[in-house]
């Protein structure tokens, strides 16, 4: 399987968008959204200390039973952030301040390709309670190993594991 990550940071007063350059190409014959793009989606890292926020997907899902960062579908008109403000309302019953972007993933899986935007966030309410996720648990980096996650997340894992977070 073909995949690309990058860590991107906006340079200051200027979007996302100018700064994102995509590498590698995406071949012909890969499933992709009808327009020929991947699948935009977006991810939340949440820390509470030390540890980073996991959900598992329900049984009614793709990928039933596997662990990822909430987040989801970015829906027409909607920013990256308002879909991430959204999934975590819909998903956990919470509100987050989206933050920087932390990693940039692409992945293709058999069903088609996703481009995964990654941004740090910040719980403003809470508690949290499962509304579209199965379950949720606080992970310390090290641990993230010992869980079934999402393919396409495995670089942001990896990510996480070479930071150096204050407890």
């Amino acid at each position: 399987m073909q995949r690309h990550v990058f860590a991107a940071r906006p340079l200051p007063g200027m979007a996302l968008a100018e700064n994102f350059c995509y590498r590698g190409s995406m071949p012909a014959n890969e499933p992709m959204q009808s327009d020929g793009m991947p699948l935009l989606v977006t991810a939340a890292v949440i820390f509470d200390g030390r540890r980073v926020l996991l959900t598992r997907r329900p049984e009614n899902k793709r990928h039933p039973g596997y662990w990822e960062f909430p987040g989801g579908k970015v829906e027409p008109g909607e920013s990256p952030e308002q879909s991430l403000v959204r999934e975590m309302r819909e998903e956990l019953d919470v509100s987050v301040k989206v933050g920087d972007i932390f990693a940039v993933v692409h992945y293709r899986y058999e069903w088609g390709a996703v481009l995964i935007l990654a941004y740090e966030c910040q719980l403003t309410s809470g508690p949290l309670r499962n509304h579209g996720v199965a379950e949720h648990c606080w992970v310390l980096p090290a641990e993230l190993d010992d869980f079934r996650i999402l393919p396409a997340d495995q670089p942001i894992i990896a990510r996480l594991q070479t930071l150096q977070r204050p407890s």
